[in-house]
């Protein structure tokens, strides 16, 4: 009887200890953290003191660009709308809401793209204000430079005794497509380095999954390396994301605007974008012109909430590139 009492004990010894082993193998499990785990704590202590290096998305919303991005659903132009492509060198329309090709020409060469340089500059400013954590703002004041004064080209001739807001830079850079505006906002976001601004616009593209966006300054004009190159399709992209960043839209959808209203030397900027009067839902985005890159356009579009942009290079004038640019969007929307 002691015997089966004492077998009895242990079995219930047994269970109790494996009970409470049991127990704290949970909480254990709970407490011990994997070598990730353990370096957390100094993870998190490390951006207390220096934030975390942004995703591509940082303070805007879109998703990164692949060859995959949009899907190619071609379909044949009119033969009139046909045979006015011929006079560019390259080019696509996009339906954005579906995300489908629905003409291309060389749409993944790189070509000068001139001033559509200008929409990578306004994207990375707006996504560095957004960014700065309320150090920087559109209201933030810039004082003009001699070099950026010094800078030609389509300009709104800048004067070293003036300041403005990196909002009416914007403005300027957007609507009347200055280069000038474009090197000074450049320059004071890169602390007095245009060229420092300019290496955040290619490290940009790539974070962007751009490879065939290349850029050797913030205005597009024709430099010493050569000039800024962009594939169609790209800067189709590009352009595409734009139409979700309220800063720029507010300007690239405007036709007359002007600075120093304050003064006696107001100055009108008119657009060089004609499509915003000529072609019904066309928003933005932007256009440029040198002798290497012709006539191109990005021309970004909205009806009934269906989005499509076009994008034209080298295109022999501006009537060419218009006309074209303005065919291939009421084409689209006829699909």
């Amino acid at each position: 009887m002691a015997q089966k009492f004492l077998i009895a004990l242990a079995v219930v010894a047994v269970h109790a200890f494996l009970i409470l082993a049991i127990f704290k193998g949970c909480s254990d499990d709970a407490a011990t953290e994997t070598p990730a785990e353990q370096a957390a704590p100094a993870e998190t202590a490390l951006s207390q003191e220096s934030p975390p290096s942004p995703s591509p998305a940082a303070g805007l919303a879109f998703a990164p660009y692949s060859d995959a991005y949009f899907t190619d659903r071609q379909q044949a132009l009119p033969a009139k709308v046909a045979a006015m492509t011929e006079k560019c060198t390259g080019g696509i329309a996009i339906d954005l809401s579906s995300r489908s090709i629905l003409w291309a020409k060389r749409p993944l060469d790189m070509q000068p793209m001139a001033s559509m340089t200008k929409m990578m500059t306004a994207f990375l400013a707006v996504k560095e204000i957004k960014e700065s954590q309320g150090t920087m703002s559109l209201n933030t004041v810039v004082p003009v430079t001699r070099t950026a004064a010094a800078v030609g080209g389509r300009q709104v001739w800048l004067d070293p005794r003036e300041t403005f807001t990196i909002d009416e830079l914007l403005k300027c850079i957007l609507i009347r497509s200055a280069n000038d505006c474009a090197y000074l906002l450049g320059e004071f976001l890169g602390n007095g380095s245009e060229a420092a601004f300019v290496t955040r616009m290619n490290e940009q593209a790539a974070l962007l999954g751009c490879r065939r966006l290349l850029f050797h300054n913030t205005h597009g004009l024709p430099s010493a390396k050569g000039e800024c190159m962009g594939a169609p399709q790209e800067l189709a992209y590009l352009a595409g994301i734009l139409m979700d960043v309220p800063e720029v839209v507010k300007w690239t959808s405007v036709t007359r605007e002007y600075i120093r209203e304050n003064t006696n030397k107001k100055f009108f900027l008119d657009t060089t974008n004609t499509l915003l009067k000529t072609c019904q839902g066309v928003n933005g985005m932007k256009t440029g012109m040198t002798d290497k890159a012709g006539y191109c356009i990005a021309a970004t579009c909205e009806r009934n909430s269906r989005r499509v942009v076009v994008v034209l290079c080298g295109c022999p004038d501006k009537a060419a590139r218009d006309n074209l640019g303005k065919a291939l969007i009421e084409w689209v929307y006829t699909l």
